[in-house]
């Protein structure tokens, strides 16, 4: 018995003595007490295309803006949404084609051949496409469902508005191929414009704005495959608007990365660690006890409000082109006082904060691929350009492609060297490496063509 009430006398003791030492903190820096207040302007459900975007799955019928209100109203609350406010009761069939990420030969050949099946599924999914062309004509596009303090494991979901697009710009390659270039043109003005507001919205997120990023870069293939057919020749003024470059990528970049703080940061300030700690170590001395009783809330905020700006530092500093080699992690934690960084969870400042310090290290993703691949985005943009301008001056087999190239405007040139894209003469295609991580290895071409 003496050795049975030893142990819960210990327990006791060290229970007691970690309280003592949860309650020992610092007081929040004014960077950190910032992000942790911070609260969206409220905008009505039916001036936000987001809330149209939360309730897009809702039942054929329902009010949608509505049913999206509700669902984040719910998920706010950190309830799971309703099933019936989630579920579909009709949906686009799988409708893919090659021209998705990468230009291909054989893109528009396979619109094509399934203008049949395409004009089953516009028939199909009359309400889904109705849904869409309201939510793109909602006038206040500001704030995301993101920004929102909600669930972190709890986006909108873009799939189905996607497939929505990627249908509806099926069906302009084809009015353009049956001649009414004007109305595939002014489909494919209106949805880029739509994404182009997404990637431009103050508070979207990473998600929100790459899932933007990759509607235009689809946009912009297909009109480079148009323009190199020739048929775009008679609409070159729209066409030219449409292939304009992205405004600010960096800005926009470091206003993402400050949404993704704030939802780290507030999500983290809601964690009860104590009353975790207590009931794991309760059912069994697990190690998630240990985790929470070696946390503090107010240096963990402070750590990661100081990484942020830190991380901003570094992308400020570097060079886009020579972002693609840089660790901007390490450095980061090396302008935070955390050594050499030779070590992930090497300490930095607060030694008695171990978890603390792990959970800001984690939330500390490297995102500066999203950046880069805005980049390349911008950078496709500013190819299908040049493609275009360069189809328009040289209306002779004798020109001198590189002479051309050289006198177009400065927003057809390479935005990584700031002059005229690389011109292959043998093969006669002009063309960048990307730098992004995922596809540095690939080189994007396209044929300089005189049809």
């Amino acid at each position: 018995m003496k050795i049975i009430a030893l142990i819960v006398l210990l327990i006791v003791l060290w229970l007691a003595a970690m309280t003592a030492y949860l309650r020992r903190d610092e007081p929040l820096t004014p960077q950190a007490e910032q992000v942790l207040n911070y609260q969206p302007a409220p905008v009505p459900a039916e001036q936000n295309a987001f809330v149209g975007l939360a309730g897009f799955p809702a039942p054929a019928g329902k009010d949608f803006v509505r049913v999206g209100e509700e669902v984040i109203r719910q998920v706010g609350l950190e309830q799971e949404p309703e099933a019936e406010l989630q579920s579909f009761t009709f949906s686009v069939q799988d409708y893919t084609y090659s021209c998705t990420k990468e230009i291909t030969e054989n893109c528009l050949n396979e619109i094509r051949a399934d203008a049949d099946n395409i004009q089953t599924l516009l028939r199909d999914n009359h309400e889904l496409i109705q849904r869409y062309l309201k939510i793109q004509d909602m006038p206040v596009f500001s704030l995301s469902i993101s920004s929102i303090p909600v669930k972190m494991d709890w986006y909108p979901s873009y799939v189905e508005p996607v497939k929505i697009s990627r249908l509806l710009s099926a069906q302009a390659m084809l009015d353009i191929e049956n001649g009414d270039i004007a109305s595939g043109l002014d489909w494919i003005q209106k949805d880029m414009t739509f994404y182009r507001r997404i990637f431009a919205a103050e508070d979207a997120n990473f998600v929100d704005k790459i899932v933007a990023i990759a509607q235009i870069r689809r946009y912009a293939i297909l009109l480079e495959l148009l323009i190199e057919e020739g048929r775009l020749r008679t609409q070159s003024d729209k066409v030219r608007t449409l292939l304009l470059p992205l405004d600010s990528p960096r800005e926009h970049y470091k206003e993402a990365a400050w949404r993704e703080r704030v939802l780290v940061m507030q999500g983290l300030s809601r964690m009860p660690a104590a009353e975790f700690a207590i009931k794991d170590f309760l059912e069994g001395m697990t190690s998630n006890a240990m985790f929470y009783f070696l946390y503090k809330h107010n240096m963990t905020m402070n750590l990661m409000s100081e990484f942020y700006g830190n991380e901003m530092k570094t992308i400020d500093a570097t060079p886009v082109v020579r972002l693609p080699d840089v660790d901007v992690m390490q450095e980061t934690l090396k302008r935070s006082g955390c050594g050499t960084g030779e070590s992930y969870f090497k300490p930095c400042k607060h030694l008695r904060n171990f978890a603390g310090e792990t959970l800001a290290k984690i939330a500390l993703a490297d995102t500066k691929d999203y950046l880069l691949r805005i980049y390349d985005a911008d950078a496709f943009l500013r190819l299908a350009r040049a493609q275009l301008e360069y189809q328009l001056v040289a209306k002779k087999p004798d020109v001198v492609p590189t002479e051309i190239l050289a006198s177009l405007p400065p927003e057809t040139f390479n935005p990584y060297t700031e002059k005229p894209f690389d011109f292959d003469a043998e093969r006669g295609v002009i063309g960048f490496q990307q730098i992004n991580k995922r596809d540095k290895d690939k080189r994007v071409e396209i044929h300089l063509s005189l049809h």
